[in-house]
């Protein structure tokens, strides 16, 4: 008897806690995931992002993502963090291409989103640079 009388209270008390539920990703969308390796040329990925309590940050960050690449001493990556308000966020991002030193194979676009409980949420996208001949 004196168990139930301990539980009781125990589960009331943890069944009250707010739980955080980590941001959505609604969409994550490159406009081509195949990009020529020229002068100029950019990635470009549109973003729909929502949280009940809040949005604070994402980073996206772009990583080489194949084998036997040329360049292994010197793999290109980029990362930038971008801030947030609010509880959606829906915007268009580019990202400038470092021609020549782009090497054509995989790459892997991730981006983490961040609410203002410090909860994240992860997705990854894939593109290819080709090299026109």
């Amino acid at each position: 008897m004196k168990k139930i009388f301990f539980l009781a209270p125990m589960l009331i008390i943890f069944s009250c806690q707010v739980q955080n539920e980590p941001p959505i990703i609604n969409s994550v969308n490159l406009t081509s995931s195949n990009i020529q390796k020229v002068e100029g040329a950019f990635l470009e990925f549109n973003y729909d992002f929502s949280d009940d309590s809040g949005l604070n940050q994402f980073r996206a960050s772009i990583l080489d993502n194949f084998e036997n690449a040329r360049f292994q001493s010197a793999p290109w990556n980029w990362e930038k963090d971008y801030d947030l308000s609010g509880t959606s966020s829906i915007d268009t991002i580019q990202v400038a291409l470092p021609y020549p030193d782009l090497e054509p194979g995989r790459y892997e676009l991730t981006i983490t989103v961040q609410d203002i409980n410090e909860a994240e949420t992860v997705k990854k996208n894939i593109f290819y640079i080709y090299e026109y001949e």
